[in-house]
């Protein structure tokens, strides 16, 4: 009889996405940012159970979508094939006997394959370029009280409620100095990190590309907040994403345009200006803190070397693979919970790639980051053939927000799970509204030219 109560909650919860999928797959995009807060301090009692909520949204959603199909001309058509390759081999490897249970191969199922299907869905979300861009407008605004509680974080004691994990006091928080390391609203610093990531990606977009001064302003604010928060974490890789963002976008914008190349370095000087000076004179401290973390460590290089050198490692001691699911987070307490046989005893493993090639063997990892890179060259294809310069920008933006992290997180860190397959669904959305606004001015210069005829007719 127990188990009739969260039976039932589950029910309503893929009812009412499924009833209004496209209001489900948005709201998950707000669950991913406030999820940490309830799990930490509004309801850490059933923090396993709100984990799983955006989950049974999403599956919600699918069910809605998939029940009434729209039509999607599908301009990469091997994409999808090679989805369902690795979803075939994902099931299988659900039942390697490393795993000591099937069942823990359903943790891994969810991280790798359960938001690969957004590809297809983010398409419909948006019907015309005001809508995407109204909604991105509104969606950035969320990150002012999200910085904010950052901000109150880094002055509060470490061991403030403020700053404890969720997990509470089973594990030390991480600090610069005497200083906590901020995680925001998220339930880890991993979170915050690839939030700040995103924000910052489509702030640099949307300030180059916005007319209206209201919201220029705004964003222009926004950045400070987001340079001052990634500071506060702490984080070399969100530093060193969002300056190799800057190179890259400027190459990229330098080889195709030289005017939009100093057009947006004049749009970008007085937000770099107004950022700095915040940084500099309100937050000194923690620039010094991050500078010494990362400067005087050197488990930097270590960490980009290893990403790429323990892939060879994990690959000539198991070449098969432990089974999906392995080194996944929640393994150990789905095991005491359900009383699960151990499965075989893994190396040890930080990294994505390690954990990849430990849990899928060789030819997994090779299914896996040829989908991954497949992704890449279908973004770049698009951003070239692209002649809307907003939906160009948000192309060339989401290229490199995936080519930066190629090695980093994804099915390890379940922020980076939503962001990274909302966004590779805009491989279909962009060329979407960009032929249907061609379409419609077909029509109007057809329509008008019709109209003048038939006044120059009746003249």
């Amino acid at each position: 009889m127990k188990i009739i109560g969260p039976l039932t909650l589950v029910l309503l919860f893929i009812y009412l996405a499924s009833e209004r999928w496209k209001l489900a797959i948005k709201s998950i995009l707000v669950l991913v940012i406030i999820e940490g807060a309830l799990r930490r301090w509004a309801l850490p009692e059933a923090r396993d159970l709100i984990y799983f909520i955006k989950d049974l949204v999403l599956i919600g959603a699918y069910i809605g979508f998939y029940s009434r199909p729209l039509p999607l001309k599908d301009r990469y058509p091997l994409l999808k094939e090679l989805s369902l390759v690795i979803t075939a081999f994902c099931c299988l490897q659900a039942f390697n006997p490393n795993l000591g249970s099937p069942i823990i191969g359903l943790l891994g199922i969810r991280a790798y394959l359960l938001y690969i299907p957004l590809v297809w869905v983010v398409p419909h979300l948006f019907n015309t370029e005001s809508d995407l861009r109204n909604f991105l407008r509104k969606y950035l605004l969320v990150l002012i009280p999200v910085c904010i509680l950052g901000i109150i974080q880094y002055f509060s004691p470490a061991n403030s409620f403020l700053n404890v994990y969720v997990e509470g006091g089973e594990l030390d928080v991480a600090t610069i100095g005497n200083t906590a390391r901020i995680t925001g609203t998220f339930a880890y610093i991993a979170g915050m990190g690839v939030y700040l990531q995103v924000c910052f990606s489509l702030l640099i977009i949307m300030i180059s590309q916005e007319n209206k001064l209201r919201w220029k302003l705004f964003f222009i604010f926004e950045l400070a907040l987001v340079v001052v928060n990634s500071f506060m974490t702490g984080s070399r890789a969100v530093i060193g994403y969002e300056i190799i963002f800057i190179l890259g976008y400027l190459v990229f914008l330098f080889s195709s345009n030289l005017n939009a190349t100093l057009k947006f370095a004049g749009q970008m000087f007085f937000p770099t200006l107004i950022a700095a000076y915040l940084a500099v004179t309100y937050f000194q401290p923690s620039i010094e803190a991050f500078t010494n973390r990362a400067f005087n460590s050197d488990s930097t290089e270590d960490r980009i070397s290893d990403s790429f050198t323990q892939v060879f490692d994990y690959a000539e001691g198991r070449i098969e693979g432990y089974g999906i699911g392995a080194t996944q987070g929640g393994t150990k307490s789905l095991r005491k919970l359900l009383n699960l046989p151990d499965g075989e005893v893994l190396p040890p493993s930080e990294g994505e790639t390690g954990r990849v090639v430990i849990e899928l063997g060789v030819i997994g990892f090779i299914l896996w980051y040829g989908l991954r890179l497949l992704l890449l060259f279908s973004l770049y294809s698009i951003f070239t053939k692209l002649k809307n310069p907003f939906y160009k920008q948000l192309a060339l933006s989401i290229i490199l927000f995936q080519g930066i992290n190629i090695t980093g997180q994804l099915v390890t860190n379940p922020t980076m799970l939503v962001y990274f397959w909302f966004f590779s669904g805009f491989i279909y959305l962009l060329p979407k509204l960009e032929s249907q606004e061609e379409q419609q001015n077909i029509f109007t210069n057809t329509s008008n030219n019709i109209r003048l005829k038939q006044n120059n007719f009746d003249k």
